[in-house]
């Protein structure tokens, strides 16, 4: 005699919908709060790895946000989280430090939704739901990753199943955006004056026959401590981007994630560099932040035209002449570092036209108007004269 399976099909698609959703609004807060409290998480093998795992969350809301679309209507689904998921949500938002919120997000958020997605894999059925089947797997490895990388200081008891919490149809939830960045921060170790490393001069950061490119051993040490620190600076300014702007199209955030990924991978080849060829390491040198508040005290439109459309394009020509002057003196190993700093430029410099466009309303001629009257009130080195007030 045979047994039949009562349930062969797992979960209807109804209920898969409900369970993606909450996902969904689990990871759209953390990315959403991980690009706020980024630039202010002192420690640096962290701040690496927030950057990472914000990059993860947003290409995975990407997918989530697909298979919603696959499942149901995309007007009806993910809505808004009901009151229990919300009060979880709220606790992150609440967060009062960025060691407060880490321990929210990686000691209760992230580990509820990989119990959630556990459940999901466990009871959905392989065939008819391969799709989710494939996503699920993906996302709970990485986010067992993102745990393990990131451990939270305490961990809470998991109890329940997020997955099948209620959610509000056709509501959206509000996304609670910090106070203004002051300064980001750094490690204690590192020392921060108002004019940075003194040994840096602005022959080093500006186009043409003036530029000057570092090839002296101490000269290329402070200089790529200086640019480590500006890639972190970069990554935490498109991270502030997203954070401070919830409501532009959902792929502006993933392209904010995606540079702030890039940047935070650029600072740790300039860190890897100094340890393994310069002999020096991150902290041996002053730094400053005057380059990074006269960007930051712009509106968004002046942030994209300012960094992405201006000093990111500028940083092509120095990059490719920094790689052709060190391959003719034979450093090769320091200048295949510009080959791939290059290369990531190219989208960067795209995310500032392909969104400044979008807020002057689609209009090409006016992005490039703006960035015209900006880039006259710019030094030789590409740094605001002044700052607007705001």
């Amino acid at each position: 005699m045979t047994t039949t399976d009562p349930d062969p099909l797992g979960f209807d698609v109804d209920e898969s919908a409900v369970r993606f959703s909450n996902y969904f609004h689990v990871l759209r807060e953390v990315v959403h709060l991980g690009c706020g409290w980024l630039a202010l998480e002192p420690r640096l093998e962290v701040k690496y790895a927030l950057g990472d795992h914000l990059h993860d969350d947003a290409r995975t809301v990407t997918k989530v946000r697909r298979r919603l679309y696959e499942l149901r209507t995309p007007s009806d689904y993910p809505g808004a989280p009901a009151d229990e998921l919300a009060s979880l949500l709220d606790r992150a938002a609440d967060a009062t430090s960025a060691a407060d919120y880490r321990d929210i997000a990686y000691g209760s958020l992230k580990p509820r939704l990989i119990s959630a997605m556990r459940v999901h894999l466990d009871e959905l059925d392989p065939v008819v739901d391969e799709p989710s089947l494939r996503l699920l797997t993906q996302m709970v490895h990485r986010q067992e990753r993102h745990v393990a990388e990131l451990p939270a200081s305490s961990a809470e008891a998991v109890d329940g199943d997020l997955g099948a919490l209620p959610i509000r149809l056709r509501e959206v939830r509000a996304l609670r955006v910090l106070a203004p960045l002051g300064d980001p921060a750094r490690d204690p170790y590192v020392e921060v004056t108002p004019e940075g490393d003194p040994f840096l001069g602005a022959s080093l950061y500006v186009n043409g026959e003036e530029n000057h490119v570092p090839t002296d051993p101490e000269e290329q040490r402070h200089f790529f401590h200086g640019l480590m620190d500006a890639e972190l600076c970069a990554a935490e300014l498109m991270a502030r981007n997203s954070h401070e702007h919830p409501d532009m199209p959902w792929d502006f955030h993933v392209d904010m994630a995606r540079q702030c990924w890039d940047e935070m991978r650029h600072a740790e080849v300039h860190d890897r560099l100094m340890a393994r060829e310069l002999g020096c390491r991150w902290g041996d040198y002053p730094v400053g932040f005057a380059y990074f508040r006269s960007i930051y005290a712009y509106d968004l439109l002046g942030r994209l035209a300012l960094f992405n459309g201006t000093s990111e394009q500028k940083a092509m020509w120095r990059h490719s002449h920094r790689r052709k002057v060190l391959i003719e003196l034979g450093q090769e190993r320091i200048a295949r570092v510009f080959d791939y700093l290059l290369a990531d430029e190219v989208p960067h410099v795209h995310n500032g036209k392909r969104w400044g466009t979008h807020l002057l309303g689609g209009d090409e001629a006016a992005y490039r108007s703006k960035l015209r009257e900006l880039r006259e009130g710019l030094d030789a080195a590409g740094a605001p004269i002044s700052t607007p007030n705001r």
